[in-house]
């Protein structure tokens, strides 16, 4: 009723609370957490001999000579390695001319360039990445101790063989 008039338009209806459950809410991914370097090689600058590092390093710049890690290396696309390289763990998008031995995972990006053999348990390459070498994969190799081995002189005796260190 409209100032004393009634009205002809409808009564609105009361609105109750939906029953219906809520949609729960979308779990929050959880970012990965992000590895500290505290090995920079920087764009620009060039290193001559041997480089030992226990903790993560990465490669912006040239190392002429060989990188011992107990962790991961990172080489970036404007990175540079002339040299054998020996880690836990390494990314490679710029370039190794040399060898590499990897203890755990070895990733060659589209941008990387591997000339050189390279051991290790696990290889993954994109498709654009460059590897002109040999691979051998570390759990291959200790499957193939523990096959039977033909009768070839000096056979048995080369499989027991110890791969060096790089």
């Amino acid at each position: 009723m409209m100032f004393g008039k009634p009205s002809n338009e409808p009564k609105p209806e009361t609105e109750f609370p939906s029953l219906a459950a809520e949609p729960e809410p979308a779990p929050v991914p959880v970012p990965k957490p992000v590895e500290r370097i505290d090995t920079i090689i920087g764009e620009g600058t060039r290193i001559l001999g041997t480089l030992h590092c226990k903790t993560l390093l990465r490669v912006d710049g040239v190392i002429e000579g060989d990188v011992i890690s107990d962790s991961k290396v990172v080489v970036s696309e404007k990175g540079l390695i002339k040299g054998n390289i020996s880690a836990e763990n390494f990314t490679l998008g710029g370039e190794l001319t040399g060898n590499a031995k990897v203890r755990g995972k070895a990733e060659i990006l589209s941008t990387g360039k591997l000339y050189g053999d390279i051991l290790t348990k696990t290889l993954i390459m994109d498709e654009s990445a460059v590897f002109d070498g040999k691979c051998s994969m570390t759990k291959a190799v200790e499957e193939l101790k523990k096959d039977t081995l033909p009768d070839l002189p000096g056979m048995k005796d080369l499989m027991e063989t110890k791969i060096p260190e790089i």
